[in-house]
């Protein structure tokens, strides 16, 4: 079962019309999934803002772009594109976000370890520093709620739900090469960052008292998991997807949880 967090928004339903803003990361973007809307942002057509907005007939306004930190959606305009926040209306009746990762390297941080593992070599203290991996995670919760209040003040009457990061790793730090070959030690503590990761999200959803959306707990469908299974791809992807994301499985899945959420 899928676990889905009590209400915590007090805005009325949606209605078919109703604009939807859909906020985030590559982890909402959805990189190298079929086919692409934005080569720049690598945004698919088939990302789970996409399916939440044919599923509830919603018009949607979709500025989630790869590589897209909290700065990007309040503060920092991302390259040539403005800020994600300015999207956001007083009209907008729905926003979804997933977002953060950048902010601690988390991605990179995979994708480093995999690397370095697949050379046999171990990525800790020195392609990857658990010292700065601790000061980022440390920061993130006051940057999640200055990003979330930010989202709240621009569209009052919206529904904002969150979403963390679906899970990338085996919870059992079990490694699986060729798609997960990070050093075992390496390994372990990328499953402690993600789940650190997890839980400061989980927690700012919950102080910012917005809708949050379970994805990061059901288990066996990390990059280690049967491809038919797999919710994200590994170093060396079974289906199109960007190696440590989503792929179209991952995409499908995540809808069908926010609409539960909205409906419930």
């Amino acid at each position: 079962m899928v676990a889905i967090a009590a209400p915590a928004s007090s805005a009325q339903k949606l209605r078919p019309g109703d604009k939807y803003v859909a906020l985030g990361s590559s982890f909402a973007s959805g990189p190298m999934i079929p086919d692409v809307a934005d080569q720049s942002c690598l945004r698919s057509t088939n990302n789970y803002p996409r399916l939440v907005a044919a599923a509830l007939k919603l018009s949607l306004t979709d500025v989630s772009c790869g590589a897209a930190t909290t700065d990007h959606i309040i503060s920092t305009p991302q390259g040539a594109h403005p800020l994600q926040l300015d999207a956001v209306t007083p009209d907008t009746k729905l926003v979804t976000v997933t977002i953060g990762g950048n902010d601690v390297n988390y991605t990179v941080s995979n994708l480093v370890c995999a690397g370095d593992g697949a050379k046999g070599q171990s990525c800790l203290g020195t392609d990857v520093k658990p010292a700065e991996i601790d000061a980022a995670l440390a920061a993130l919760p006051a940057k999640m709620a200055n990003t979330l209040a930010a989202i709240k003040a621009k569209a009052p009457q919206a529904r904002v739900v969150v979403l963390p990061y679906l899970r990338v790793l085996p919870a059992s730090a079990t490694p699986c090469p060729p798609s997960v070959p990070m050093q075992p030690a390496d390994l372990k503590f990328q499953v402690r960052f993600s789940d650190k990761l997890h839980t400061i999200i989980k927690r700012s959803a919950a102080a910012a008292k917005v809708d949050y959306v379970e994805s990061y707990t059901p288990k066996g469908h990390d990059a280690c998991a049967a491809p038919r299974r797999r919710w994200v791809e590994g170093q060396v992807p079974a289906s199109p997807a960007f190696p440590f994301h989503p792929n179209a499985a991952g995409m499908k899945a995540q809808p069908k949880m926010i609409v539960a959420r909205l409906q419930a």
